[in-house]
């Protein structure tokens, strides 16, 4: 795994032909004498006691390469990190510069206009296949180049990039990871010194620069290693429910000992599931405590999937705390109920059983809960694995995915023994590849939840406030999403800056990744979040506005839809369930996009500021029951310049959502076209957009991009709400990269509902 901005796997650069085996070591001569001898075999035996243990050795680029034609692993390995990494130098540079040197991302005039004859698509620059960004998911198959495919210009490399004399100066360290008694991880740094080098196509890769790779490592030889490395690929499957168990006890005695994971107390749900005999579950009703106490319990967080019929209702109240019927019990709750019991818990809470699923009265009492149902749990169990409540989730996981593939290197012990060490890198949890990470209403229970007990497809796993586990990956591999809020604050809102800055930007992320999930109504769009709300706005005493904070209104207004469905389909309207809705939100909340992913239009390097713009007035008029969940209408008052702009359908949306181009009719270039201006992203909307039909533009800020000098003006798009009618609704968002067409704009006072 390299270390390159954010971790990512190496990529294959093949020989063509093929090279041959390196035979019965696996590696070249140079390698067995220099790298994998004796000695080093002595320093990690005779070294239990260290903490790492270092080797280090120099060749040249073009030995590495002779090596790789000869089938040698390691130098493989070597030589692929190298060229990786200068790739990714190579468009990373590019990336930036193009974001912040100066230069305008269209072809324009002095002043920022486009011509409408000019390709104004913005298409970026394409990206080598092993950048990874947030949870993509991909096949490691993919991440394969050979000297036939590869694309000889700038930015790209084949395997004869290495034939030249660039000098590698290679440091290898076998680390104890995290505390492990035995050598767990290898970390190689490599510079490439190309400075005094005509011709090299390879970077100059040295001090911060260096290429940084990790490795798993593994003894195939326990007779001699046993003591000193790891012995397999360990996973904890939860087939093997008692080694399961045994686990998740463990995991759970350290966690004791966090501060920040123990549930505060003093709340209890108002139903659980009983579950101390296994034969015969029952739901006890608490009434804000079981038997007279506050009683530890778990909580299930699951994929519904096709709808459940075991439910509680009004009717089978009575008969379901008399006992359930556990024939009648779906796989993933029955399974649920044992781990459990197991893990020495004596209550279960289950949405499914403890809502009573057809009383709208019992739903509003209880849906606002679900912060305290989650939080104050002992352990959320959380069913990562299965897309439906009938199928369970005891049974085996799917085998290890690697970015680096398993290889041996076999060399002769002290005592002249043949001994081998196993070396690869397994690819990390990828959480969206789990059936849970697409359903929107388990979101908010993993991120409220303080202990989270996952069983993934990859094997099971724990995270808390302090720690995250996974035995079925690398140990240096990090958690695979957030998983709270931050740190509690002891009482009431927290009014630190910084910690409400945290909050703020937690929130943001947690908004992202729930925008990209799916709903089965899209009339939960505010409810299925509403938990998470109530925690940030108990945390900070902010004012919640239809999905936006009131405090940071202004910055929030600033999103744009990506068009991009949970399935990854591309939406030029809205899908049929989201027309079925009806009304969610103001046309100014992100909520109001019924399905598909928006994302927000704020970027670290970019300074805002406002641009003649000012918000007078903001109200909505929210569910009295649920004041988190459902809003029944709600406006916007602003001041600010608008113009009306003809506009361009693209053939399809841009990666950032950009998918129509605005155009000035009213000002014509000299071969008599009319210019571009700037870019604009349509929300999903209901209908077509006529063609001919101009929208109202409404600047609220605009932007610094490094030294350009041209500053982009942003803002929404709009159209009146009908025939005659004064108040506008949001339909979109637009990027002016000529502002000056705003020197002929007007300033008013709009109604946004």
């Amino acid at each position: 795994m390299l270390s390159r901005s954010v971790s990512q796997p190496i990529r294959k650069f093949e020989p063509t032909p093929a090279p041959p085996s390196a035979g019965a070591q696996g590696v070249c001569v140079d390698c067995a004498k220099d790298v994998f001898n004796s000695s080093l075999q002595h320093s990690l035996t005779a070294g239990r006691g260290a903490v790492s243990i270092s080797q280090s050795y120099s060749r040249l680029a073009r030995d590495i390469y002779g090596s790789i034609l000869t089938g040698c692993h390691w130098c493989t390995t070597i030589g692929n990190a190298v060229l990786t990494s200068s790739e990714l130098d190579y468009w990373m540079r590019d990336w930036n510069g193009s974001r912040s040197d100066g230069d305008s991302l269209e072809s324009t005039s002095c002043d920022g206009y486009a011509d409408l004859n000019v390709d104004d698509s913005n298409e970026l620059s394409p990206r080598p296949a092993a950048v990874v960004e947030g949870h993509v998911s991909f096949d490691v198959e993919d991440l394969t180049s050979s000297e036939e495919s590869a694309e000889e210009k700038p930015g790209f490399h084949t395997i004869k990039s290495l034939d030249c004399t660039a000098r590698l100066d290679v440091t290898i360290k076998f680390l104890k990871w995290c505390g492990s008694p035995v050598f767990n991880l290898v970390q190689v740094k490599i510079e490439a010194n190309t400075s005094d080098q005509d011709g090299c196509s390879l970077q100059e890769m040295v001090g911060d620069n260096a290429v940084i790779l990790r490795l798993e490592i593994m003894c195939n030889d326990p007779a001699v290693h046993a003591s000193a490395f790891p012995q397999k690929w360990d996973v904890v499957s939860a087939s093997a429910l008692n080694e399961c168990v045994t686990r998740a006890r463990s995991w759970l005695r350290s966690c004791d000992e966090h501060v920040s994971c123990a549930p505060v107390g003093g709340f209890q749900p108002t139903r659980l599931v009983d579950v101390r005999n296994p034969n015969h579950p029952r739901l006890a009703l608490s009434g804000g405590n079981v038997r007279g106490l506050i009683q530890p319990y778990a909580a299930l967080s699951y994929v519904w999937g096709p709808k459940q019929e075991y439910v509680l209702t009004k009717a089978s109240l009575i008969e379901m705390c008399v006992g359930l019927d556990p024939s009648r019990l779906p796989k993933t709750i029955s399974d649920a109920i044992e781990v459990t019991r197991q893990l020495g818990f004596d209550y279960l809470w289950v949405d499914a059983l403890c809502i009573i699923q057809d009383s709208p009265k019992d739903k509003t009492r209880e849906l606002p809960l679900m912060a305290d149902t989650y939080s104050e749990s002992s352990l959320c169990i959380v069913v990562a694995s299965a897309a439906a409540a009938s199928e369970g989730f005891l049974k085996a996981p799917n085998p290890p995915r690697f970015f680096v593939e398993p290889f041996n290197v076999k060399f002769d012990s002290v005592d002249g023994r043949p001994s081998s060490l196993t070396f690869a890198y397994r690819a990390p949890y990828m959480a969206s590849a789990d059936p849970i990470s697409s359903r929107a209403w388990t979101l908010q229970e993993r991120v409220l939840s303080r202990r989270l007990l996952i069983f993934s497809q990859s094997g099971v796993m724990w995270m808390c406030r302090e720690c995250f586990v996974n035995p079925g990956a690398a140990p240096d591999a990090g958690p695979p999403y957030q998983t709270s809020l931050g740190p509690q604050a002891e009482t009431g809102g927290s009014r630190d800056e910084d910690d409400q800055a945290s909050i703020l930007e937690r929130w943001m992320a947690i908004r992202a990744d729930y925008t990209e999930m799916d709903l089965t109504y899209c009339a939960d769009k505010l409810s299925a979040i509403s938990s998470v709300a109530a925690e940030v706005q108990r945390r900070t005493g902010w004012t919640y506005l239809a999905g936006i904070w009131e405090n940071n209104l202004f910055s929030e207004l600033h999103w744009r839809s990506t068009k991009r469905s949970p399935s990854g389909e591309t939406l030029l309207l809205k899908p049929q369930k989201a027309k079925e809705a009806g009304y969610l939100a103001p046309s100014w909340s992100w909520a109001s996009v019924g399905l598909g992913s928006i994302v927000d239009s704020e970027d670290e390097r970019v300074g805002r500021e406002a641009f003649h713009f000012e918000i007078l007035e903001c109200h909505v008029d929210a569910d009295s029951t649920f004041p988190l969940g459902p809003v029944n209408s709600g406006y916007l008052k602003v001041e600010g310049k608008t113009l009306e702009l003809a506009w361009r359908q693209e053939d399809k949306p841009q990666w950032d959502g950009f998918d129509i181009s605005m155009i000035d009719s009213e000002d014509i270039s000299s071969n008599n076209t009319p210019y571009v201006v700037g870019d604009g992203a349509l929300d999903t909307l209901d209908e077509h957009l006529d063609p001919g039909v101009k929208l109202t533009c409404l600047g609220m800020s605009k932007l610094r991009l490094g030294r350009q000098r041209i500053v982009p003006v942003e803002g929404l798009l709009l159209l009146p709400v009908g025939p005659g009618s004064s108040a506008f609704c949001r339909i979109g968002f637009f990027r002016m990269t000529a502002p000056s067409v705003f020197d002929k704009a007007t300033t008013k006072i709009l109604r946004i509902e």
